[in-house]
Order: structure tokens, then sequence, then C-alpha cells
């Protein structure tokens, strides 16, 4: 062969090599995915990378006098489990209280818009029963406890059975105001915050600090805190079941450096307390890196002296369900003058309904299977009716609760079971 043909022969192998790939239906070789692999499903890692580099800088649907934004939930979306409560039940178990006896019992009302009783699932307790209770616990804790007026320690308090009573009614009053009928999460979210009244916000960020590296080395399992046996109260024995550990996802850290490369902006809008998402989701902190300004929660108000005061921040909306749209509307849309919709949200649960269906121009939602119903459990129906969708509005990310890591597939495997479950 001579030098000619071989010149034509080896432009004709590069062409049809360059026209091979051209006519490929997955991506050109030369265009790297912004994700990282990890344990995306297959499906929700190219539809991921599809919309950041369509939507990124120098994406074909980029706009730079409309550079995109992303909104994510934090509890159990960017981190397995939620960091709010393991911060309460850690400040619970501890004792790391600061309120008065007459602060802890003016945050107990016998009455919450109309409601004395909670709900059947609670077995229809009295509010003014389960809080004299507590009350009446809260005061021999004070009395006695080291860390607060007395002289016995920590171990030698957890023996006793006001201990282990307000240890376990505290979570109940809780969990009962969230699901009974006219109370419900709206009060019951900031409430538990009042807890941390008396401290200042660094305290806050330390004790955070200090259960999110407990719970993260901390097994995963579901644990049930009871009244001790044979202790007589006037609201009776109660029973309440959680989940210890957390875990970060990395398949969520990388997003959010991947969505932060690509000039696409990223918030976190939370219902639980900014001070403790801050600290989870901080920069050179868990491997999050979200700067502080870009975390909307819950806030408290703080007194002259520095320290929380056992009352919600005025003028501020409590930021779950419809109110994380008011308050993405508020702090981004009038007050960062981004006044058009967020490109993309994650959500996991009925909290975050509004966030992901209220934006007319929102692209994508990834929704963390957790297998439930209600109003979240529709939008998994949606993701799972778009699976063949070249343009879906809703994904479904599967994760093993047991071992606190996502798995390449739409299905969970829930917190003591074996098999996965695709939808409630």
């Amino acid at each position: 062969m001579n030098s000619i043909k071989r010149r034509y022969t080896f432009l004709a192998m590069g062409l049809f090599i360059a026209l091979t790939s051209a006519c490929r239906k997955d991506k050109p070789l030369l265009i790297s995915d912004p994700l990282d692999r990890l344990n995306w499903s297959e499906r929700n890692y190219n539809v991921l990378n599809e919309l950041i580099r369509d939507y990124g800088v120098g994406g074909k649907n980029y706009d730079e006098n409309k550079p995109p934004y992303v909104v994510l939930d934090w509890d159990q979306t960017c981190a397995h489990f939620d960091v709010e409560e393991a911060t309460m039940r850690y400040q619970l178990f501890h004792l790391r209280f600061k309120l008065t006896k007459d602060q802890f019992a003016d945050v107990l009302k016998d009455e919450i818009n109309g409601v004395t009783h909670f709900s059947a699932d609670y077995y229809n307790m009295k509010l003014s029963d389960i809080n004299q209770d507590l009350t009446n616990h809260y005061n021999y804790l004070y009395d006695h406890y080291i860390g607060l007026a007395g002289t016995m320690t920590l171990d030698e308090i957890q023996m006793t059975p006001q201990y282990q009573d307000f240890i376990a009614k505290i979570p109940f009053l809780y969990d009962g105001y969230c699901v009974t009928p006219g109370i419900e999460a709206e009060y019951g979210y900031p409430w538990i915050l009042y807890l941390l009244a008396g401290h200042t916000p660094d305290e806050v960020k330390a004790l955070a600090n200090e259960a999110i590296a407990f719970e993260l080395g901390n097994q995963l399992s579901k644990q049930i805190l009871q009244s001790p046996a044979g202790y007589e109260t006037i609201a009776g024995d109660v029973s309440y079941a959680y989940k210890t550990g957390l875990r970060v996802f990395p398949e969520m850290q990388n997003l959010i450096a991947a969505f932060k490369d690509h000039g696409i902006e990223v918030f976190i809008v939370s219902a639980s307390y900014k001070t403790v998402v801050e600290v989870f989701s901080g920069i050179g902190m868990y491997g999050y890196n979200v700067p502080s300004p870009n975390v909307i929660a819950m806030e408290l108000a703080i007194g002259n002296d520095g320290k929380i005061l056992p009352e919600y921040k005025a003028g501020w909306v409590k930021t779950q369900r419809q109110g994380k749209v008011d308050a993405i509307n508020q702090i981004i849309k009038s007050g960062l003058g981004k006044n058009w919709d967020p490109l993309f949200s994650a959500a996991d649960s009925d909290g975050d309904y509004e966030m992901s269906t209220n934006f007319p121009d929102m692209k994508l939602t990834l929704i963390w299977n957790r297998v439930k119903g209600g109003d979240i459990g529709k939008l998994c129906i949606q993701a799972v009716d778009e699976m063949n969708s070249t343009n879906p509005r809703y994904i479904l990310q599967g994760r093993n609760e047991n071992t606190g890591m996502a798995i390449p597939r739409s299905e969970s495997i829930l917190l003591g079971k074996t098999e996965p479950q695709l939808l409630n």
C-alpha cells in the first residue's frame, strides 16, 4: 500500500470512528459525567447528569440572566435518618437543659388550638396529665442532677424512675403533637426546639456536633423507650420507638458539589433547627460544604443576652410544608432577587410536597424512597409511572436503611427488612 492510500485509509478510519461516536445513543466519550457513579440507580444517574449538563454553565438551557438554583430538604434526604431528632435525644439522654423549672412548665400547654387530648394512637391522653408528669419529673431532675442544681451524677440519675419516665414521655409528647389533628407538625416541630432555650447558638452547635459524631458511630437500629415498670404516674405508661444512627449520603455530597461546580447554587430548606442543620451541612464539617447563608430552616428568638428563648423567631415562617415555599419566596426570590423558580428539589416526605409541586418551572424532583403513603406517596407513584419517560418530573431513589447506603435501584429496603419495596 503506497503512502497516499495509507493516508486515505487512516482518514477513512478516523471518519468512521467519529461518525460512529456521533451516532451512538449514549453521550460522546469526550463529555464527562458531572456526577460520580456511586450507588445511583442507572436511570437516576443519567437523568441527573443530563439536568446538570443542560442547565449548568455552558449547557444548552443555561440562562446567565437567571442562574439556576436548587432546593434540598435535609433530614432523610441529604443524610440518612434525622439529625434534629438525634440531637433532641442526645440532649434528653444527657440532660443538657438550661431551662428553669418555671420555663420548662411554661412550654407545656394543656390546650393547643382548642385540643386537650391526643389522638387515639396516643392513648387519647390528656395533655394536662402528661404535662403534670413531665413537670414533676423535671423538677426532680433539676433538684438532684449535678448538671442542673443537684449532686447526683448522670449515671446515678439515669437509674431513677423519674429520669426513665421523663426520657420516654418527652419524645412521646413530641410525636403526639405531630400526629394529633389540630396540633400537628405546625406546632410540634418548633415546640421541640424550645427545649434548647437558655443555650447560646454556639452551645447548640457544640451539642449538635457531639450528637452527630455519636450517631455517625452508632448502630442503625430501632430502639424503644418505655416507662419504668411499676412506677405510678398521672398519665400512665408510654412507649416510644425510634431509629438510632446517622449516615452521610456520598451521592448527595457529590450531587451538591456537581451542582456548585456547574454554576447551580444549592440551598438547604429544612424543617429542622437552622443552627443544628448548619453543623451537619456546613463548610469543612461533614462533606456537604453548604455555606450557612444557604441554609433555610426553623429559627428561634434570641434574647439580649445572646441566649435562645423558648419562642419562635418573630416574623419568620415555619419551614415545613407550605412554609418551605413561603421561605423560598421570601429568602431566595425576594431577598436575593432570584425571582424565578428553583430548577430542582430533593425530598423524602409530606413536608416536602409543596416545595416539590408548587413551582411551575421546576424541572425535576429527586425523591428518596421511604415507601411512604400520603402526599409524598402520590409523587412516588408518579415517579414510577414516569420510569420510561424521556423527560420525567419525578425520580425515585432507593436505599437500604439497614446499612444507611443508597442502592442502585428505585426500591428501598426498610430498617429490619430484607426485601426491597417500591411503593407503599
